[in-house]
């Protein structure tokens, strides 16, 4: 069963692509056989890749890591937290920043983020996607999808190819319901509400608007 709703929107997005599957909740965690002992709690728990794509037609790999936050993400703010890390134990969302992004700020859960895509994918090279209900700030996305320190802690300095980019509730939701067709039974949970919804003619606006 899939937690997050984000993430089950993201797979019913995914999986309407041809020749795609998915699998959610990938675990993985450094070696701490490489890790000095004083550091080791720092990686003792595990972290998860939330959906792991693969598309066997395009020979692609797709990582999602899903922001839920109903305020949205800021581009602006996490670009400037994330590039420095003086600023990584800042608390953002009600934790330290580097927690939500381990695979971009901390060089050993990079690797072990990289290590685990080649095992269960067999590629070296993959799109790392941060999924969100919202952008705020967008005029930085190309800022935060081409810094040269996110991709080059993602690649192991080049080793993977690495593109960054995200993706929005409003992107998916659209994609979703213009590929609908037909009566026929949505195979995805997402996929059956949209559904219902289209059957309904109903239009869900704001409070007051």
């Amino acid at each position: 069963m899939k937690e997050d709703i984000l993430e089950q929107i993201v797979d019913g997005y995914l999986l309407r692509q041809p020749s795609v599957f998915t699998k959610h909740n990938v675990k993985y965690r450094p070696n701490l056989d490489s890790i000095d002992k004083e550091s080791k709690s720092k990686y003792s728990v595990h972290s998860d890749i939330d959906v792991l794509g693969v598309n066997l037609r395009e020979k692609t790999v797709t990582a999602v890591s899903c922001k839920s936050w109903q305020s949205g993400f800021d581009v602006k703010k996490y670009l400037d937290l994330l590039s420095d890390p003086k600023k990584h134990e800042t608390k953002a969302s009600g934790r330290h920043v580097w927690k939500g992004f381990r695979e971009i700020t901390n060089e050993f859960w990079a690797k072990a983020f990289r290590d685990k895509i080649y095992e269960e994918t067999n590629s070296k090279s993959f799109n790392y996607i941060i999924a969100v209900t919202k952008i705020k700030n967008p005029e930085y996305i190309e800022k935060f999808v081409n810094n040269k320190g996110f991709i080059n802690m993602l690649s192991g300095a080049g080793e993977f190819d690495v593109k960054i980019n995200f993706l929005t509730l409003d992107t998916m939701i659209k994609s979703i319901n213009k590929s609908m067709e037909g009566t026929a039974v949505e195979s995805t949970e997402i996929g059956r509400l949209l559904q219902l919804i289209s059957a309904a003619d109903l239009e869900i606006n704001k409070a007051g608007a």
